[in-house]
């Protein structure tokens, strides 16, 4: 797992970037954790599944990967790191990189399509997240990873809600609004020789 977020990051940094869009990037990842962190009391009802899936399909793989990444790490600082933190990079990063797929060539999704995906990578992340537990304290049998899954079902479902939520309240703005500061940011640098 920590290799593959290390790819992922790797991955992003061969390219030079803007630093407009690095700091597009942080600050999404700070509204991701910072929503985590408000949202603190309620057991699984975060909007950080929401944000990291706007940021990629406002932005794109590659920074809805570091978007869903760099939120996990960050936010854990609050929670606590442990064996869990790669996963939950990992998978986050991985719902930046669907996003990312859903908005290819600047498309905007609707609000449906954005309730659906959410609604279905919420779910994905938890279960995929579950597999450290799974693989750290059961004797990974089928029925230990099913009993697993049977016990998160209701948090799993708080974050699918919630998840849902947010995008069909704020998603088709939430997208509109990032890729507007998106273009609006993006500088191109003429020569004098290009000039008439």
């Amino acid at each position: 797992v920590l290799a593959l977020v290390g790819i992922g990051v790797g991955a992003y940094g061969v390219r030079s970037r803007a630093a407009t869009e690095l700091s597009l990037i942080a600050a999404l990842a700070a509204l991701a954790t910072a929503g985590r962190v408000l949202f603190a009391s309620l057991p699984n009802v975060k909007p950080v599944t929401f944000v990291v899936l706007v940021a990629g399909v406002a932005l794109g793989p590659g920074p809805g990967f570091m978007v869903g990444a760099t939120s996990a790490l960050v936010s854990n600082l609050f929670f606590g790191h442990g064996p869990w933190t790669p996963w939950q990079m990992l998978a986050w990063g991985a719902v930046g990189v669907v996003g990312g797929l859903i908005g290819r060539g600047g498309r905007i999704p609707r609000r449906w399509e954005l309730v659906a995906a959410g609604a279905v990578l919420a779910l994905a992340f938890d279960w995929f997240v579950t597999l450290w537990m799974f693989l750290a304290y059961t004797a990974r049998t089928w029925p230990a990873l099913v009993a697993l899954y049977a016990q998160g079902l209701p948090f799993d479902l708080a974050h699918v809600a919630a998840t849902a939520l947010f995008a069909g309240l704020f998603g088709v703005q939430a997208v509109t609004i990032v890729a507007r500061f998106r273009v609006r940011t993006r500088v191109t640098f003429v020569g004098l020789e290009d000039t008439p």
